[in-house]
């Protein structure tokens, strides 16, 4: 620094000498040059030379994406990253539109961001095509070895790393099995164009029949679909409770779910938190917000030198059960001591 400031300084006393108009355009141009330089080397108050710049892309506005990125943020302050002091972080939501993510991921993939978080699987998926050197640590991701990320957990893409959301199929049908003990016959709501949605329907379906149980299920591509699908699993095909699965479609569209099963007293049972606190008995659910907290923190290992290739992808750590009284009265569903006492969370 010391070397360019002494070069500086003598061509500006030789500009000054030999052409005193331009002197002034000459030492103005070398004081940007200096700031510039002397900007790139700013250390913010946590010792960072830079502040870092980190996007969020997330396919849709849901309860699932909400909570992913508040514990996004959370996650990354409990690791000692303040916003706006040591890290900067651009927030886009597709709203559930494919052209609007690629069009974002090609935007995203041309800027200059020293780490991405992806939201939902369709996120990853747009990303994984476009993104090949910049990190991306996904959450809220049913299948990200479906979703091209790997061969498996520890065998990935060497720019990728995250947090699997896959639900807990055979916890949630045991739940159901406690409260219904006869049940024979459950139903879902599911997207084909979304592969953590076809992959859940599957699960679902093999852990209900272990347990002796049918799955109807009910395609829907949108949300329009999603009331006809709904109505078709309340009308004449047996199902005696909904387990409706966590996807990016029936997650915006739970409302028209609910009124469905509310209309011919069936009980819904759901996969995300908010489900519970919107008219189901039950959700069982991997925790989202935990799900953001754990991305979060495998991006600071990242952000720290190590490379994404060598961190496995894990599972959200937290799962929960809240429960719905009063929507368990409305349904005439009799919940036992014994499960109330398992419960995260009881809403009265």
């Amino acid at each position: 620094m010391y070397k360019k400031s002494f070069f500086f300084k003598n061509v500006i006393y030789i500009a000054a000498k030999l052409f005193p108009a331009a002197a002034l355009i000459c030492a103005f141009s070398v004081l940007l040059v200096l700031s510039a330089d002397e900007s790139g080397r700013k250390k913010n108050e946590n010792g960072r030379s830079n502040i870092l710049k980190l996007s969020v892309v997330a396919y849709s506005d849901t309860p699932i994406s909400e909570d992913g990125l508040r514990g996004i943020k959370d996650g990354l302050k409990e690791r000692g990253y303040i916003q706006n002091r040591d890290y900067t972080i651009r927030e886009f939501n597709a709203q559930g539109d494919a052209g609007t993510l690629n069009s974002i991921i090609d935007a995203v993939a041309n800027s200059d961001y020293d780490l991405i978080f992806s939201i939902s699987t369709p996120s990853l998926q747009a990303a994984l095509k476009k993104i090949k050197k910049t990190p991306i640590v996904f959450s809220s991701t049913g299948d990200p070895i479906g979703a091209g990320a790997g061969k498996n957990f520890n065998d990935h893409v060497e720019n990728v790393t995250g947090i699997c959301s896959i639900s807990d199929f055979t916890g949630m049908v045991k739940l159901v099995k406690q409260i219904s003990p006869g049940l024979k016959k459950i139903g879902t709501v599911f997207c084909p164009a979304e592969i953590n949605s076809v992959l859940y329907k599957d699960h679902l379906k093999e852990a209900a029949a272990a347990e002796g149980i049918t799955l109807e299920a009910a395609s829907a591509n949108t949300a329009v679909e999603v009331v006809d699908a709904a109505n078709s699993l309340c009308a004449g095909r047996g199902v005696e409770i909904i387990c409706q699965i966590a996807d990016n479609l029936s997650a915006s569209s739970f409302s028209a779910i609910i009124k469905s099963a509310n209309g011919a007293s069936i009980p819904v049972f759901g996969f995300i938190e908010s489900n519970a606190k919107n008219g189901a008995v039950l959700s069982y659910s991997k925790d989202y917000y935990q799900g953001g907290i754990d991305s979060a923190r495998l991006a600071s290992r990242i952000l720290k030198g190590e490379k994404p290739v060598g961190i496995p992808f894990e599972y959200i750590s937290k799962t929960t059960l809240v429960i719905n009284k009063k929507a368990a009265a409305s349904a005439g569903l009799n919940i036992s001591e014994s499960v109330m006492r398992s419960a995260d969370l009881i809403i009265e």
